[in-house]
């Protein structure tokens, strides 16, 4: 099940935001060692408490999230414009009402195995496409790790690369994702055949280091 949270219903929906918060510190920080602000167990950064993000979610029946993923618009402060700036040797301006930068692209540890790890990813991207047609946003951008080319191939959902990170830096991209009808609909489609799937291997889940 998808939800969508806005910075407006924080009180309201606490044990949502917890949960979020609290996974992205295990992901981001403990898993995969960025250098990430976290207090009282949540990783916030000022685009959480000074921005107006969108939060896209993922949630059992219980309750329980299994993922989440933030949308800015590009028109306003992103990420690419500041942090991700010094990753790249030429600036890349994006800046457009209907272009969204998408960041903090997170399966949750309590998404479980391999299988149902790649089942709430493509759920994540799946409601992105279809927020995003239904918003009128032609495109996203994000910075992606070249270890998920593959992963979003299998998806359904590949971006279009326009600049790759210093060579100091690592192997990270700038991408550029179209909302398209057709899109929507073979991500839907992959979701549908992965929600099928039965799978009892544990496993850590393959799409750490999605969208930044």
């Amino acid at each position: 099940m998808l939800r969508i949270l806005t910075k407006d219903m924080l009180e309201t929906d606490r044990r949502a935001f917890d949960a979020m918060f609290r996974a992205r510190a295990v992901v981001f920080r403990d898993r995969l060692g960025w250098q990430v602000d976290v207090r009282d167990q949540w990783e916030r950064d000022r685009y959480d408490e000074v921005e107006d993000p969108v939060y896209l979610v993922t949630q059992r029946p219980s309750g329980t999230l299994t993922g989440s993923l933030r949308l800015l618009p590009t028109t306003g402060a992103t990420m690419l414009k500041s942090e991700f700036r010094h990753f790249f040797d030429q600036p890349i301006d994006v800046d457009s009402p209907t272009t969204w930068e998408c960041t903090r692209f997170c399966v949750h540890p309590s998404a479980g195995h391999i299988a149902q790890s790649r089942a709430v990813a493509t759920e994540l991207l799946s409601g992105l496409c279809a927020l995003a047609l239904g918003a009128g946003i032609e495109n996203i951008v994000g910075v992606y790790d070249g270890a998920m080319v593959g992963v979003y191939r299998r998806l359904g959902w590949r971006p279009t690369p326009l600049a790759r990170s210093l060579p100091e830096i690592g192997k990270l991209y700038v991408g550029l994702w179209d909302v398209t009808g057709d899109n929507c609909r073979t991500l839907r489609t992959n979701l549908a055949r992965l929600l099928n799937q039965t799978s009892s291997c544990p496993g850590r889940a393959l799409v750490d280091g999605g969208m930044r």
